[in-house]
């Protein structure tokens, strides 16, 4: 017998001596005094085997099935194929792939009993203000690059760029790039315009692609203007609100995705064999299916924030990286070691000395605007250098010409004029 039952069974046997009453042997045991009588009259019965509970020594009836323990711990073990998974993870891929249904608190037990796994450390707590989300979808977005061996050695390292909802959590935007670049960040903005709309705001960390470390000259003060980065331009062109992140806290929901998907992508990217930025961003759309369907939440205002865009919004225009050129004499400007030749239509008959902004799109296509409207150009071959002497016999030096008599001065020194 256990403690417990032991002192029960010494409690019983001075009711049975009359040492105690039944309204104190009630309180000792923290039952009714009806039950200690029912307790009393067994334990007259059957000893000290009254004490003693009938499932004692039994299986449970709930219990796991040993095989299935066993299937599961080869899965999570070292050598199996989840070896890294967590937990939550790991029972939606045994449902998904092994067919394997297991409660999440089930699992969590199995594998700590095993000692496959081990209680998380966490980190003292700080003291932090908690930020409300938003109240509907489209009304800020956060935005962030992520390095990180994503590939795990199979493949380069690269820069995860993306985009997540504040009121729902929905993941809207994915895609991995070399490094955390311009284009990449053109590429979210434009991706999300398309497929969502514009967002009221955008909350950002300081990182100079996204904001502008320069400090305004004494020309732009007098001129009320700012010094922009070409996505600060572009936000604020498209009426995008930006808001600087002053701590990687401040936009914890997105840095609380990044440790997911370091957790949960890196892991699906090496089950799927995985071993190219190609084919992880061609795998990118259905995890971002299942994540949202796992971890989204509804919005507190069901009337999406979302700005569509206008139908004749020239995209060339806003989504992209734009330079300022001066039009020389000859309808020609020079941009990135090329010639573009102008060629301006009725309404624009001469732009000599007017400046033009030259755009760069994502793909790398060239357009060029006198202010909003496009101009047709094309591009003109550089002048070509003289061509090479020819080999074989080598060219005689070209003689000098006769110098040409000179009788006039002659005629003048003896006086024959």
């Amino acid at each position: 017998m256990n403690p417990k039952q032991q002192r029960e069974a010494e409690i019983l046997t001075r009711l049975e001596a009359g040492v105690l009453d039944v309204e104190t042997g009630a309180e000792l045991l923290g039952v009714s005094a009806r039950q200690v009588r029912r307790l009393r009259a067994g334990f007259r019965q059957e000893g000290m085997a009254a004490v003693v509970h009938g499932n004692s020594g039994r299986s449970r009836a709930n219990r796991t099935d040993p095989a299935l323990v066993e299937r599961i711990l080869a899965l999570a073990g070292p050598e199996g194929k989840y070896h890294d998974l967590n937990v939550c993870h790991l029972q939606e891929l045994l449902e998904h792939e092994e067919q394997i249904t297991i409660g999440r608190s089930t699992l969590d037990h199995l594998l700590k009993q095993a000692g496959v796994r081990k209680p998380a450390k966490t980190a003292p707590p700080v003291h932090r203000r908690r930020r409300q989300r938003r109240s509907a979808e489209g009304m800020l977005l956060q935005i962030d690059g992520s390095p990180a061996d994503w590939l795990e050695g199979r493949g380069p390292k690269a820069t995860l760029i993306g985009a997540i909802d504040d009121a729902t959590g929905k993941i809207v935007f994915l895609l991995f790039r070399p490094s955390e670049d311009q284009v990449g960040y053109l590429l979210l903005l434009r991706s999300v315009a398309q497929c969502y709309g514009l967002p009221m705001g955008i909350y950002h960390d300081r990182h100079t692609i996204l904001r502008s470390p320069k400090q305004p000259t004494v020309e732009e003060q007098l001129a009320g203007q700012t010094p922009m980065s070409q996505l600060q331009r572009v936000m604020a062109e498209l009426g995008i609100e930006a808001i600087p992140a002053h701590s990687p806290q401040a936009k914890g929901r997105i840095e609380r995705l990044w440790s997911t998907l370091q957790d949960r992508l890196t892991k699906e990217l090496r089950l799927a064999g995985i071993s190219t930025l190609q084919a992880a961003n061609a795998f990118l759309p259905g995890f971002m299916e299942r994540y949202n369907t796992r971890f989204a939440k509804e919005p507190q205002d069901p009337q999406s924030a979302w700005v569509p865009l206008p139908a004749d919004l020239d995209r060339n225009y806003y989504f992209a990286i734009c330079e300022t050129r001066k039009v020389r004499a000859d309808h020609c400007i020079r941009f990135a070691g090329q010639r573009l030749q102008l060629e301006p239509g009725p309404e624009d008959p001469s732009l000599v000395d007017e400046s033009v902004t030259v755009h760069v799109v994502p793909e790398g296509d060239i357009y060029v605007y006198h202010g909003k409207r496009r101009i047709s150009h094309r591009p003109v071959a550089a002048p070509q250098a003289p061509p090479p002497q020819p080999s074989g016999e080598a060219l005689q030096p070209a003689q000098p010409a006769a110098p040409k008599p000179r009788t006039r001065q002659r005629a003048w020194l003896f006086g024959q004029h």
